[in-house]
Protein backbone atom coordinates (compact mmCIF):
# COMPACT_ATOMS: atom_id res chain seq x y z
CA UNK A 1 0.00 0.00 0.00
CA UNK A 2 2.89 2.38 0.72
CA UNK A 3 4.68 2.09 -2.63
CA UNK A 4 5.18 5.53 -4.17
CA UNK A 5 4.65 6.56 -7.78
CA UNK A 6 7.60 8.16 -9.60
CA UNK A 7 5.62 9.44 -12.57
CA UNK A 8 1.99 9.91 -13.58
CA UNK A 9 0.65 6.54 -14.83
CA UNK A 10 -0.48 6.34 -18.49
CA UNK A 11 -4.02 5.31 -17.55
CA UNK A 12 -4.35 8.48 -15.45
CA UNK A 13 -3.21 10.60 -18.43
CA UNK A 14 -5.77 8.85 -20.60
CA UNK A 15 -8.52 9.52 -18.08
CA UNK A 16 -7.59 13.21 -17.85
CA UNK A 17 -7.63 13.64 -21.62
CA UNK A 18 -11.20 12.34 -21.70
CA UNK A 19 -12.51 14.89 -19.18
CA UNK A 20 -14.44 17.91 -20.42
CA UNK A 21 -13.93 19.64 -17.06
CA UNK A 22 -10.67 21.46 -16.34
CA UNK A 23 -11.00 20.92 -12.57
CA UNK A 24 -10.20 17.44 -11.28
CA UNK A 25 -9.72 15.60 -8.01
CA UNK A 26 -7.58 12.60 -7.13
CA UNK A 27 -9.91 9.88 -5.83
CA UNK A 28 -10.71 6.20 -6.14
CA UNK A 29 -13.51 3.77 -5.35
CA UNK A 30 -12.80 0.43 -3.71
CA UNK A 31 -15.11 -2.55 -3.23
CA UNK A 32 -14.32 -3.85 0.22
CA UNK A 33 -15.47 -6.81 2.28
CA UNK A 34 -15.92 -6.56 6.03
CA UNK A 35 -12.60 -8.35 6.55
CA UNK A 36 -10.85 -5.73 4.37
CA UNK A 37 -11.84 -2.78 6.54
CA UNK A 38 -9.11 -3.41 9.11
CA UNK A 39 -6.48 -2.39 6.54
CA UNK A 40 -7.89 1.13 6.72
CA UNK A 41 -8.10 1.44 10.51
CA UNK A 42 -5.36 4.11 10.39
CA UNK A 43 -7.89 6.32 8.58
CA UNK A 44 -10.55 5.82 11.26
CA UNK A 45 -12.68 3.28 9.38
CA UNK A 46 -14.38 0.61 11.50
CA UNK A 47 -17.26 -1.83 11.32
CA UNK A 48 -20.07 -1.88 13.87
CA UNK A 49 -22.59 -4.40 12.60
CA UNK A 50 -24.45 -3.86 10.46
CA UNK A 51 -22.84 -0.53 9.49
CA UNK A 52 -19.49 0.73 8.27
CA UNK A 53 -18.40 3.67 10.43
CA UNK A 54 -16.56 6.38 8.52
CA UNK A 55 -14.65 9.36 9.93
CA UNK A 56 -15.07 13.00 8.85
CA UNK A 57 -12.50 14.38 6.39
CA UNK A 58 -9.08 14.42 8.04
CA UNK A 59 -5.38 14.76 7.28
CA UNK A 60 -3.87 11.26 6.93
CA UNK A 61 -1.36 10.24 9.63
CA UNK A 62 2.21 11.35 9.00
CA UNK A 63 3.60 7.91 9.83
CA UNK A 64 1.96 6.23 6.82
CA UNK A 65 4.61 7.26 4.28
CA UNK A 66 6.88 9.91 2.82
CA UNK A 67 4.15 12.00 1.21
CA UNK A 68 1.89 11.70 4.24
CA UNK A 69 4.72 12.99 6.42
CA UNK A 70 5.45 15.89 4.07
CA UNK A 71 1.73 16.69 3.98
CA UNK A 72 1.79 17.20 7.76
CA UNK A 73 5.30 18.50 8.47
CA UNK A 74 6.57 19.93 5.17
CA UNK A 75 10.18 19.41 4.19
CA UNK A 76 13.40 21.28 3.61
CA UNK A 77 15.29 21.40 0.34
CA UNK A 78 19.02 22.11 0.56
CA UNK A 79 19.92 24.31 -2.41
CA UNK A 80 23.38 23.09 -3.34
CA UNK A 81 22.87 24.73 -6.72
CA UNK A 82 23.23 28.14 -5.03
CA UNK A 83 26.30 29.72 -3.38
CA UNK A 84 26.67 29.28 0.36
CA UNK A 85 25.69 32.15 2.63
CA UNK A 86 27.03 33.28 6.00
CA UNK A 87 24.80 32.44 8.96
CA UNK A 88 25.19 33.05 12.69
CA UNK A 89 24.11 30.37 15.18
CA UNK A 90 23.49 31.10 18.86
CA UNK A 91 23.02 28.93 21.93
CA UNK A 92 23.07 29.29 25.70
CA UNK A 93 26.07 28.06 27.71
CA UNK A 94 26.58 27.97 31.51
CA UNK A 95 28.93 30.45 33.12
CA UNK A 96 32.14 28.66 34.08
CA UNK A 97 30.49 25.34 33.26
CA UNK A 98 27.92 25.75 36.04
CA UNK A 99 24.25 26.55 35.27
CA UNK A 100 23.75 27.73 38.87
CA UNK A 101 26.09 30.65 38.10
CA UNK A 102 23.95 31.83 35.24
CA UNK A 103 24.45 31.58 31.51
CA UNK A 104 25.51 33.56 28.48
CA UNK A 105 24.79 33.44 24.78
CA UNK A 106 27.48 31.98 22.55
CA UNK A 107 27.44 32.72 18.83
CA UNK A 108 29.43 31.37 15.94
CA UNK A 109 29.29 32.02 12.21
CA UNK A 110 29.79 29.61 9.35
CA UNK A 111 29.01 29.15 5.67
CA UNK A 112 25.84 27.17 4.95
CA UNK A 113 23.78 26.19 1.95
CA UNK A 114 20.57 28.08 1.32
CA UNK A 115 17.45 26.12 2.32
CA UNK A 116 13.93 26.33 0.96
CA UNK A 117 11.02 25.10 3.04
CA UNK A 118 8.25 23.22 1.27
CA UNK A 119 5.19 24.03 3.36
CA UNK A 120 2.88 21.29 4.64
CA UNK A 121 -0.26 21.25 2.52
CA UNK A 122 -2.37 19.52 5.19
CA UNK A 123 -4.58 18.01 2.50
CA UNK A 124 -7.49 16.07 3.91
CA UNK A 125 -8.76 12.68 2.81
CA UNK A 126 -12.53 12.29 2.66
CA UNK A 127 -14.19 8.88 2.81
CA UNK A 128 -17.71 8.25 1.56
CA UNK A 129 -19.91 5.15 1.50
CA UNK A 130 -21.54 4.74 -1.91
CA UNK A 131 -24.84 2.97 -2.56
CA UNK A 132 -25.19 -0.56 -3.95
CA UNK A 133 -23.61 -2.44 -1.06
CA UNK A 134 -24.34 -6.15 -1.28
CA UNK A 135 -23.50 -9.44 0.40
CA UNK A 136 -21.18 -7.96 3.00
CA UNK A 137 -19.31 -5.82 0.49
CA UNK A 138 -19.22 -2.05 0.38
CA UNK A 139 -18.28 0.52 -2.24
CA UNK A 140 -16.21 3.24 -0.57
CA UNK A 141 -14.90 6.39 -2.23
CA UNK A 142 -11.60 7.88 -1.06
CA UNK A 143 -10.82 11.42 -2.26
CA UNK A 144 -8.06 13.95 -1.67
CA UNK A 145 -9.80 17.20 -0.75
CA UNK A 146 -8.11 19.45 -3.28
CA UNK A 147 -9.38 20.60 -6.65
CA UNK A 148 -6.55 20.99 -9.17
CA UNK A 149 -6.84 22.65 -12.57
CA UNK A 150 -5.36 20.99 -15.66
CA UNK A 151 -4.35 24.40 -17.03
CA UNK A 152 -2.39 25.37 -13.90
CA UNK A 153 1.43 25.52 -14.27
CA UNK A 154 1.95 23.24 -11.24
CA UNK A 155 -0.71 20.74 -12.27
CA UNK A 156 1.62 17.78 -12.88
CA UNK A 157 3.47 18.33 -9.61
CA UNK A 158 0.24 18.67 -7.61
CA UNK A 159 -1.27 15.67 -9.37
CA UNK A 160 1.72 13.44 -8.63
CA UNK A 161 1.78 14.61 -5.00
CA UNK A 162 -1.92 13.83 -4.51
CA UNK A 163 -1.67 10.48 -6.29
CA UNK A 164 1.11 9.44 -3.93
CA UNK A 165 -0.82 10.64 -0.89
CA UNK A 166 -3.79 8.51 -1.93
CA UNK A 167 -1.58 5.55 -2.87
CA UNK A 168 0.16 5.52 0.50
CA UNK A 169 -3.09 5.49 2.43
CA UNK A 170 -5.47 3.54 0.23
CA UNK A 171 -3.31 1.50 -2.15
CA UNK A 172 -5.06 2.67 -5.33
CA UNK A 173 -5.27 5.81 -7.47
CA UNK A 174 -7.65 7.35 -9.96
CA UNK A 175 -8.93 10.79 -11.02
CA UNK A 176 -12.41 12.24 -11.48
CA UNK A 177 -13.87 15.50 -12.76
CA UNK A 178 -14.63 17.83 -9.87
CA UNK A 179 -18.10 19.07 -9.11
CA UNK A 180 -16.47 21.76 -6.97
CA UNK A 181 -14.49 24.48 -8.69
CA UNK A 182 -10.97 25.65 -8.05
CA UNK A 183 -12.43 28.87 -6.65
CA UNK A 184 -14.34 26.81 -4.07
CA UNK A 185 -11.12 25.16 -2.98
CA UNK A 186 -9.22 28.44 -2.78
CA UNK A 187 -11.69 29.68 -0.18
CA UNK A 188 -10.76 26.78 2.11
CA UNK A 189 -7.06 27.64 2.25
CA UNK A 190 -7.36 31.37 2.91
CA UNK A 191 -6.54 32.37 6.44
CA UNK A 192 -8.59 34.88 8.36
CA UNK A 193 -7.32 36.00 11.73
CA UNK A 194 -9.00 37.25 14.86
CA UNK A 195 -6.79 39.62 16.84
CA UNK A 196 -7.26 39.25 20.59
CA UNK A 197 -5.94 41.69 23.21
CA UNK A 198 -3.50 40.46 25.87
CA UNK A 199 -5.06 38.88 28.92
CA UNK A 200 -4.90 35.85 31.20
CA UNK A 201 -4.24 32.56 29.46
CA UNK A 202 -7.63 31.17 30.53
CA UNK A 203 -9.46 34.13 28.99
CA UNK A 204 -7.40 34.05 25.78
CA UNK A 205 -7.95 30.31 25.29
CA UNK A 206 -11.67 30.64 25.95
CA UNK A 207 -12.00 33.42 23.38
CA UNK A 208 -9.93 31.48 20.84
CA UNK A 209 -12.24 28.49 21.15
CA UNK A 210 -15.52 30.41 20.96
CA UNK A 211 -17.69 29.21 18.06
CA UNK A 212 -15.11 26.57 17.10
CA UNK A 213 -15.44 22.81 16.99
CA UNK A 214 -14.62 21.19 20.30
CA UNK A 215 -10.99 20.34 21.00
CA UNK A 216 -9.69 17.51 23.16
CA UNK A 217 -8.42 18.05 26.69
CA UNK A 218 -4.88 17.37 25.47
CA UNK A 219 -5.21 19.98 22.71
CA UNK A 220 -6.52 22.56 25.16
CA UNK A 221 -3.62 21.86 27.55
CA UNK A 222 -1.21 22.22 24.64
CA UNK A 223 -2.68 25.61 23.77
CA UNK A 224 -2.43 26.76 27.37
CA UNK A 225 1.19 25.60 27.67
CA UNK A 226 2.27 27.22 24.39
CA UNK A 227 0.45 30.49 25.12
CA UNK A 228 1.97 30.58 28.60
CA UNK A 229 5.42 30.55 26.97
CA UNK A 230 4.40 33.29 24.52
CA UNK A 231 3.02 35.40 27.38
CA UNK A 232 6.46 35.65 28.99
CA UNK A 233 7.52 37.87 26.08
CA UNK A 234 4.58 40.29 26.51
CA UNK A 235 2.92 40.04 23.08
CA UNK A 236 0.98 43.04 21.83
CA UNK A 237 -1.85 40.72 20.74
CA UNK A 238 -2.84 37.09 20.41
CA UNK A 239 -4.00 35.57 17.12
CA UNK A 240 -6.51 32.86 16.26
CA UNK A 241 -7.70 31.52 12.93
CA UNK A 242 -11.38 32.30 12.41
CA UNK A 243 -12.39 29.13 10.57
CA UNK A 244 -14.79 26.75 12.27
CA UNK A 245 -11.94 24.46 13.19
CA UNK A 246 -9.18 26.21 15.10
CA UNK A 247 -5.90 25.21 13.52
CA UNK A 248 -3.61 28.21 13.72
CA UNK A 249 -3.04 30.32 16.80
CA UNK A 250 -0.20 32.46 18.04
CA UNK A 251 0.99 35.86 19.18
CA UNK A 252 2.11 39.15 17.66
CA UNK A 253 5.11 40.96 19.15
CA UNK A 254 5.70 43.68 16.55
CA UNK A 255 4.07 44.80 13.33
CA UNK A 256 6.62 42.62 11.55
CA UNK A 257 7.08 39.78 14.06
CA UNK A 258 4.50 37.04 14.56
CA UNK A 259 4.74 33.59 16.17
CA UNK A 260 2.10 31.00 15.27
CA UNK A 261 1.57 27.27 15.09
CA UNK A 262 -0.95 24.63 14.14
CA UNK A 263 -2.90 23.08 17.00
CA UNK A 264 -3.88 19.91 15.16
CA UNK A 265 -1.09 18.84 12.84
CA UNK A 266 1.98 20.88 13.61
CA UNK A 267 5.10 19.64 15.33
CA UNK A 268 6.67 23.08 15.07
CA UNK A 269 6.00 26.77 15.52
CA UNK A 270 6.95 29.53 13.10
CA UNK A 271 8.44 32.94 13.76
CA UNK A 272 7.47 35.13 10.81
CA UNK A 273 9.31 38.36 10.03
CA UNK A 274 6.81 40.03 7.76
CA UNK A 275 4.50 43.01 7.72
CA UNK A 276 1.29 41.95 9.42
CA UNK A 277 -0.97 43.46 6.76
CA UNK A 278 0.86 41.41 4.10
CA UNK A 279 1.02 38.29 6.26
CA UNK A 280 -2.69 38.25 6.99
CA UNK A 281 -3.57 38.19 3.28
CA UNK A 282 -1.59 35.04 2.49
CA UNK A 283 -3.06 31.57 2.30
CA UNK A 284 -1.85 29.04 4.83
CA UNK A 285 0.34 27.40 2.17
CA UNK A 286 1.79 30.69 0.94
CA UNK A 287 2.71 31.63 4.52
CA UNK A 288 5.43 29.03 4.67
CA UNK A 289 6.50 28.84 1.06
CA UNK A 290 9.96 29.77 -0.14
CA UNK A 291 13.26 30.81 1.44
CA UNK A 292 13.86 29.97 5.08
CA UNK A 293 15.28 33.48 5.57
CA UNK A 294 11.71 34.80 5.82
CA UNK A 295 10.89 32.80 8.96
CA UNK A 296 12.28 30.48 11.63
CA UNK A 297 10.82 27.03 12.17
CA UNK A 298 11.25 25.65 15.69
CA UNK A 299 10.33 22.02 16.26
CA UNK A 300 8.61 21.06 19.49
CA UNK A 301 11.37 18.98 20.94
CA UNK A 302 13.30 19.38 24.19
CA UNK A 303 14.66 22.92 24.42
CA UNK A 304 12.17 24.53 22.02
CA UNK A 305 11.33 27.23 24.56
CA UNK A 306 14.99 28.26 24.73
CA UNK A 307 15.25 28.23 20.94
CA UNK A 308 12.23 30.56 20.76
CA UNK A 309 13.77 32.86 23.36
CA UNK A 310 16.96 33.16 21.32
CA UNK A 311 15.08 33.93 18.09
CA UNK A 312 12.88 36.54 19.75
CA UNK A 313 15.88 38.05 21.53
CA UNK A 314 17.66 38.37 18.18
CA UNK A 315 14.63 40.34 16.99
CA UNK A 316 14.69 42.67 20.00
CA UNK A 317 12.14 40.89 22.21
CA UNK A 318 13.16 39.87 25.72
CA UNK A 319 11.13 37.90 28.28
CA UNK A 320 9.51 39.93 31.04
CA UNK A 321 8.35 36.97 33.13
CA UNK A 322 10.34 34.17 34.71
CA UNK A 323 11.81 32.06 31.93
CA UNK A 324 12.68 28.59 33.17
CA UNK A 325 15.44 26.77 31.35
CA UNK A 326 15.67 23.01 31.51
CA UNK A 327 19.06 22.00 32.80
CA UNK A 328 21.07 19.48 30.87
CA UNK A 329 21.63 16.16 32.51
Amino acid sequence: MKKNISKIPPHIRKRLNAFDSDDVVVACVKRLAIDDLGRYAHLGISYQAPDVVLPPPAVPPAKVGRYSKTNVEGREVIRKDLPKTTKTFSFEAPNYGDWSKGSHTVSHTREVYHRDFIAPKELELSIELLPNASAGRFHIKFAIEQVIAKAAPDFDADLLYNLNLLQENVGAVDVFPSAATLADYTKTVQLAWEILPPGSIDVVVRRMLENKRAVTDDQRRTMEERLAVFSKFSPMAYLAGTSGFLRYFGAQFKDDLVVFENLTYGNALYVMRANWQTLSKRSRIELLKGPRDDFDRIEHRQGWEEALRLVLQTNGIAPTGLFTRRRRR
